[in-house]
């Protein structure tokens, strides 16, 4: 008895050294918060290039593994020539994320670019025919002046001169930012080379590494431990790159789909939209209505009629890859539910822009895997099974109170 006291004592000692220590260390924080923030920016600049390496590395790896595996590894035995597939591999992978690089630098985001500049300089024009489109039509004559009083609110000049500012302004402009990759050779330049330096490395070593870092892990902590740190990276990795095939996929169709429709109907700037409305498609949800609503006003300036039919077609292709394309190759690899995707979006898009959008649903899928994985685990522990939680939820409110009743 007087052992478990003891041992009661001690745990409770325990947390209470835990929470006085928390206590402690956020009082240190706040008040040599200025400092630790230089620190991490210091570390950060230090560390930069590595973090670049294993993101290339990331990336790399992914074309390495399909060239290992589906297209060198049926013909070549991986025993006795393993050191030739993985040379022969990485080579063949670098020569495709270069290429991937060169379409998205000379192709991808000029005509971007080209898109939103036509915008903003057309949007008076927009305005103006939009309402001369209205007027001259007996439906829609009444709407006219709502909305001839609405654009007179909007002011179009400031618009243009906002969606610029954004654009072209801070170090996060969408033009400033494509001149400096293609131009800086800054210390983020050098960093970015010494990353693809650190990646090749990675790469050619990445099973040594893994083999050397679970040694670590082992050599310091308990198996439960090393396995659930293992579960975790090698979840983190599925989940993005699952995320990054699949979004790939999804633009690429999409774009291809937009262009062959749009040339089949005759529509203008078939080529740019269609880039517009592919590239935009990385972005869930928020991405395919941004690109539709610049195609529409790009076209509606040559013909408020085929922007219609534009409209109508993007809709019917959304649909097709939201229903189909989407479950089967993002949807069913995320393992999310649809209001998962939904709120990483919104709440990425908050915090961090558009990079906060595109990189919020894979680590949301992270976390509800983890959340589900524990969720199981204690409904086991509990002995609770899948017809009894279905069963509460399917009890109306006078059921339930009923039972309170008898109890």
């Amino acid at each position: 008895m007087k052992n478990n006291r003891d041992k009661f004592l001690d745990e409770r000692s325990k947390n209470s050294l835990k929470v006085g220590v928390a206590l402690i260390l956020l009082f240190f924080t706040l008040l040599y918060i200025k400092n630790i923030s230089e620190f991490f920016q210091t570390t950060y600049t230090i560390i930069r290039p590595v973090i670049y390496g294993l993101i290339i590395a990331f990336i790399i790896n992914m074309p390495m593994k399909f060239f290992q595996e589906k297209v060198f590894g049926k013909f070549l035995d991986e025993d006795k020539h393993k050191k030739l597939i993985n040379v022969i591999s990485i080579i063949l992978s670098w020569i495709v994320f270069f290429a991937i690089i060169t379409v998205i630098l000379t192709v991808l985001i000029p005509e971007l670019v080209s898109a939103i500049e036509s915008l903003i300089d057309n949007l008076p024009i927009f305005f103006d025919k939009l309402i001369s489109y209205l007027e001259n039509n007996k439906y829609f004559k009444e709407a006219s002046y709502y909305m001839a009083d609405i654009v007179e609110t909007i002011n179009p000049e400031k618009v243009r001169e906002l969606i610029r500012n954004l654009l072209t302004s801070g170090s996060k402009g969408l033009l400033n930012r494509t001149s400096s990759i293609i131009n800086s050779l800054s210390s983020t330049t050098i960093a970015v080379i010494m990353g693809f330096i650190f990646s090749i490395y990675v790469s050619l070593n990445k099973e040594d590494l893994k083999k050397n870092i679970n040694k670590v892990l082992f050599a310091h902590l308990d198996k439960d431990k090393v396995y659930k740190v293992n579960y975790v990276a090698k979840l983190s990795y599925v989940s993005f790159a699952r995320f990054l095939e699949g979004r790939i996929l999804s633009c690429i169709s999409l774009g291809l789909i937009s262009f062959i429709g749009m040339k089949i109907l005759g529509l203008p700037m078939a080529g740019m939209i269609s880039i517009l409305v592919g590239v935009f498609d990385i972005i869930p949800y928020f991405g395919p209505i941004i690109a539709t609503g610049i195609g529409m006003i790009l076209i509606f300036i040559q013909s408020p009629a085929k922007s219609i039919i534009f409209l109508i077609f993007i809709l019917i292709i959304q649909q097709i890859q939201e229903q189909i394309v989407y479950p089967l190759v993002i949807g069913k690899n995320q393992g999310l539910p649809a209001i998962w995707i939904f709120l990483s979006v919104l709440l990425g898009g908050r915090l961090f822009g558009i990079a906060g959008m595109i990189g919020f649903m894979p680590i949301a899928t992270i976390f509800y895997t983890l959340l589900e994985d524990r969720t199981r685990r204690k409904l086991k522990e509990k002995e609770i099974r899948e017809s009894e939680v279905v069963h509460l939820g399917e009890k109306s409110f006078d059921e339930m109170r009923e039972e309170t009743y008898e109890e």
